[in-house]
């Protein structure tokens, strides 16, 4: 009798223990699985829409910057007869020795160069896109981000290509669109923060151009790289885009800006206390900035 009483009380005291466990597992399961719920709905709530705040704009650049073209020395009228300027098919001017000294009416006015002024373009946001890559290992594979929501001017000065300008580059963060909206919302939310309204837009300011020519032709893809100051998060830091422009008229030009940037340079990390962490995505972010630029008269 006394046996069966400790063992039936042995027996109520495992079930208590069991009990207690069954409940502690529970309440683990319970805390992950709210927290999981937890950060999945600040993502919802906090990354809100890819609806632009307002239209995509950029401050614009005036002709005045680069002066009033002049025909290149030699040309005819300028005092000096000694090479005849030659027309080539892009309308850009080359000189030839002459053989006399003396050239007829009828072949001064064929030979009389023509002087492209310099051009104001301006991107065209539907017929262009800003875009990022950068690997991902959950799940395995790319992600790419796009927008057409940029803007900005360029000036070509044609025959002195080093007098142009490149303005201000503004892209609508906010509007970037991947394969998964779940993913569009924590970058908005977590990733550039962009669901806010003081980091909605960067601007890539360019400061420096390199490698361009000595004249630039109507049909003719020159490569050059331009350095500037971009801005994401609210950090900057200088970079370099590898640039190929294609003069397709006097009245518009095609092109595509490449570089690749380190996120932790911008602040983006792996940060566990900020709910999203990057583990599994790459360091390096490829950026291209793919445009369609037309003239604009002033």
């Amino acid at each position: 009798m006394g046996y069966s009483r400790y063992a039936s009380n042995v027996q109520v005291r495992n079930n208590g223990w069991k009990v207690v466990l069954f409940g502690l597992v529970m309440l683990g399961v319970g805390a992950v699985i709210g927290g999981v719920v937890g950060v999945f709905l600040f993502i919802r709530i906090t990354g809100g829409t890819a609806a632009p705040s307002v239209p995509i704009s950029a401050p614009t650049l005036s002709l005045e910057m680069v002066g009033t073209p002049t025909a290149p020395a030699g040309a005819l009228g300028s005092g000096s007869s000694t090479e005849v300027p030659t027309l080539v098919n892009n309308g850009i001017t080359e000189f030839a020795p002459t053989a006399a000294s003396v050239v007829s009416p009828q072949a001064a006015i064929a030979a009389t160069p023509t002087v492209l002024a310099p051009q104001l373009f301006r991107i065209v946001s539907d017929e262009s896109e800003a875009r990022f890559a950068v690997s991902e290992t959950v799940p395995l594979g790319t992600a790419i981000g796009r927008t057409n929501q940029v803007a900005g001017d360029i000036i070509v000065d044609f025959n002195t290509p080093s007098n142009s300008r490149i303005g201000i580059i503004r892209i609508n963060l906010r509007t970037l669109q991947t394969d998964d909206a779940d993913r569009d919302r924590s970058i908005r939310c977590c990733v550039l923060l962009s669901a806010q309204d003081a980091y909605e837009f960067t601007d890539f300011v360019p400061t420096s151009v390199s490698g361009l020519p000595g004249q630039v032709q109507i049909g003719q893809t020159i490569a050059f790289r331009v350095t500037g100051d971009l801005t994401l998060r609210g950090t900057t830091r200088a970079v370099t885009f590898d640039v190929s422009l294609t003069v397709v008229s006097v009245n518009e030009l095609q092109g595509l800006g490449r570089t690749v940037v380190n996120r932790s340079d911008f602040g983006i990390l792996n940060d566990a206390e900020n709910m999203f962490d990057y583990h599994g995505v790459a360091e390096a972010v490829t950026l291209e900035f793919e445009f369609v630029a037309r003239a604009v008269q002033q």
